[in-house]
């Protein structure tokens, strides 16, 4: 995808969200389609912010879209002190086949780069994710972490190593809410954390890329304290409340040009199947 200027890129939003678009017309020249086909994806110049459903569709249409993430394995290389839990990213078959041990009656359960109403990020007992398993794709993949819980959650759009945006949410709370509970001083501490933690156990991150943080209340290894949940990519991430949206626009960008083939971004198998259809159009 070409290069752009950082001041004013072009950007498609799919979604049916107009009200999005308004968000970031400050910052972009924004045009809205609402992902009947995958027409946008051939503007090269144009960059995209969309759900990965719509997005694996356009890449095999579109051969010249090159999107970026972290990647589904991303976490399992983390340091344990990163994330406070275990994490294993293992492929759908192999899991059937080999079912893991779970200690505690249950573990939470996710595909790692993935949302779909097939295989929600949930607890799971093991006979329920052996159901689960069973709807998806044999090269599918699907993360296994130690059940922990975050009180609160700060989404980081990071750029180059550094945290240029932030946004607090509340997976537990309404989201109209979310503005009323958001403590300014909480979230910078977990921006600084982050920042640190990224420099000093040299993660290694893409250019643009969302992050969230959140505070752990009960993590399986270490104290109480801030953990990394996930990553995101940054051209399909909910900007929720974020304030710094030219700088949310910025890693929108950065995430799609010039992607070196370790950060790029592949579907997975059912985000394939589930596309194909849209794919033809």
């Amino acid at each position: 995808m070409a290069t752009v200027q950082l001041s004013r890129p072009r950007i498609t939003l799919v979604t049916h969200q107009t009200w999005r678009a308004e968000d970031l017309a400050p910052w972009a020249d924004v045009h809205l389609d609402f992902g009947l086909d995958t027409a946008a994806g051939a503007d090269a110049e144009a960059m995209l912010w969309c759900p990965g459903g719509w997005a694996a569709a356009a890449t095999v249409r579109h051969r010249h879209l090159q999107l970026s993430s972290a990647g589904p394995r991303w976490l399992d290389y983390l340091p344990i002190e990163l994330t406070g839990r275990e994490i294993v990213t293992s492929e759908s078959g192999a899991l059937r086949q080999t079912p893991p041990v779970i200690h505690g009656g249950t573990i939470f359960a996710k595909l790692p780069e993935t949302k779909h109403d097939s295989f929600p990020a949930q607890l799971r007992s093991l006979d329920e994710l052996l159901t689960d398993l069973s709807r998806l794709p044999d090269r599918e993949p699907v993360q296994l972490q130690t059940p922990v819980h975050f009180d609160s959650e700060v989404r980081c759009w990071v750029r180059d190593g550094r945290v240029v945006a932030r946004a607090s949410y509340f997976p537990d709370r309404a989201r109209e809410d979310w503005l009323d509970l958001d403590d300014p001083v909480r979230a910078t501490a977990a921006v600084l954390w982050l920042e640190e933690a990224l420099v000093t156990c040299h993660v290694p991150v893409p250019p643009g890329v969302v992050i969230d943080v959140g505070w752990c209340s009960d993590p399986w290894f270490g104290e109480p304290g801030w953990r990394i949940v996930e990553a995101n990519a940054a051209w399909s991430a909910d900007w929720y409340g974020a304030l710094e949206l030219s700088s949310v626009v910025e890693t929108v960008v950065a995430s799609q040009v010039g992607v070196s083939d370790q950060w790029r971004w592949y579907p997975s198998p059912l985000l394939l199947h589930l596309s194909s259809g849209l794919a033809q159009r």
